[in-house]
């Protein structure tokens, strides 16, 4: 089995019996996989940023055991070393559980974001957090327009909470007959009335 799969698993029995943050990093996970391959991260790059995804959420628990609150400076001051240990167990390279702890560290953090995979961990947990939380569409607009920066991402975003609507004018049927009409006159057919 693979190294990334069995963080995976081992995020999963971390937070056993708590499938809202089990369904939350599969879903960041999944949107920072699929953003990182479309923007066309390195292969490290998209590995860290993969395993970052899964393990972003770590410090939740232990911030709400040790001061019964979870707020995200929260989440980056515990959770690094929750990370690290469960990297350093699994294997992971030195170099990866170090840019992996620094993302755990800040992806509360939106200003002086260093590096693709940073941003678009900010991104992927953007979109799940738009919908966990039932963001409206005018304060994700916002967010999108002051945070994101891939184009995947923007796409993304746009697509889920506020697609472009087809705008018809008040006369789209009498433009589309006249522009049949003009169309039969052109290629010189007749009707007779």
């Amino acid at each position: 089995m693979s190294r990334m799969n069995e963080l995976y698993k081992k995020m999963i029995a971390f937070d056993k019996g708590d499938a809202k943050r089990i369904q939350h990093f599969t879903k960041v996970h999944n949107f920072a996989r699929l953003i990182g391959q479309e923007e066309h991260l390195d292969e490290k790059t998209q590995y860290i940023l993969e395993a970052a995804a899964l393990v972003h959420d770590i410090g939740i628990r232990p911030a709400m055991e040790k001061y019964g609150n979870c707020n995200g400076k929260l989440q980056e001051q515990e959770g690094p070393a929750y990370a690290e240990e469960m990297l350093k167990g699994l294997g992971f390279a030195p170099d990866v559980i170090e840019r992996v702890a620094y993302l755990v560290g800040h992806h509360h953090t939106y200003t002086d974001i260093d590096g693709l995979d940073y941003q678009i961990l900010v991104e992927a947990d953007f979109l799940v957090n738009y919908f966990e939380d039932g963001l409206d569409e005018e304060s994700i607009k916002a967010s999108v327009k002051k945070i994101f920066r891939t184009e995947t991402g923007k796409t993304i975003a746009r697509d889920m909470f506020y697609p472009e609507e087809f705008q018809m004018s008040e006369t789209w049927a009498q433009d589309g007959l006249q522009d049949l009409e003009d169309w039969i006159e052109e290629q010189g057919i007749y009707i007779r009335q």
